[in-house]
């Protein structure tokens, strides 16, 4: 039987697990710590599409958050956003460039743009790490990093994409139903809103040319311990050391 947690709980447990994670010597720790945050941001959206609908005191508003993405390397930066983003039922819009940043819309329900925010800065720097001790080798290092940076990106929202269906494929073995519809009508309201808002948007997509950086971005990535170990197969482990 699932449990209901307020936004605000659910918040609070999800920046213990992440700090924690961050924290930790230990990468077998670091992986069950950032697996278990990602559950739990999956599982509160289930429990607020599923339950907390019907309740107005817990009813979770669709809602827009101004994000500045700080250079350097500010649209691979956003690109992560926008990755952790989308497998969080979330969009993200870009605004403009802000002192050589970006500024970005986030939009969804208020305790998903809470996780997302959070889960965001936990990963931002760990990638500022990972990219500062990566050897560029014979490439630019802006080139490499800018690449690094956009894989590890790429990397991580496939990784939470299939960290999130775990947790639904869990949520449904114990509740004997499916999820997928009320997860739909979810995201719906969150694309709604942004229409009504940004009626002419477009999709922008990224490239990159150094191919060293591409796949050191990826690596690290792998490496940064998201999702359920066994789904994913892959070896706990946050990074060096």
């Amino acid at each position: 039987m699932p449990t209901h947690t307020s936004p605000a709980d659910a918040l609070r447990r999800v920046e213990a697990l992440l700090a924690k994670a961050a924290s930790t010597d230990f990468s077998s720790e670091a992986e069950a710590l950032l697996a278990k945050a990602q559950e739990l941001m999956t599982r509160h959206a289930i429990d607020q599409t599923t339950v907390g609908n019907a309740t107005s005191e817990v009813r979770d508003a669709v809602i827009g958050k101004v994000i500045v993405v700080r250079s350097p390397y500010a649209s691979a930066r956003a690109s992560l956003l926008n990755g952790i983003a989308r497998a969080n039922h979330c969009r993200l819009v870009l605004q403009g460039v802000v002192d050589g940043g970006r500024q970005c819309v986030l939009f969804g329900h208020g305790s998903d743009v809470a996780h997302v925010t959070v889960m965001y800065t936990t990963l931002s720097l760990y990638a500022t790490r990972a990219v500062l001790a990566a050897d560029s080798g014979n490439e630019s290092p802006r080139r490499f990093r800018h690449a690094f940076l956009l894989a590890f990106a790429a990397r991580v929202a496939e990784r939470l994409h299939a960290a999130s269906a775990a947790a639904r494929a869990d949520a449904e073995l114990e509740t004997g139903g499916s999820v997928a519809l009320a997860l739909i009508d979810r995201s719906r309201a969150v694309d709604h809103a942004v229409e009504k808002q940004y009626p002419w948007t477009r999709t922008v997509r990224r490239s990159a040319s150094s191919y060293a950086g591409l796949r050191s971005g990826r690596s690290a990535a792998d490496a940064a311990a998201l999702g359920h170990q066994r789904a994913l197969g892959q070896r706990p482990a946050l990074g060096p050391g």
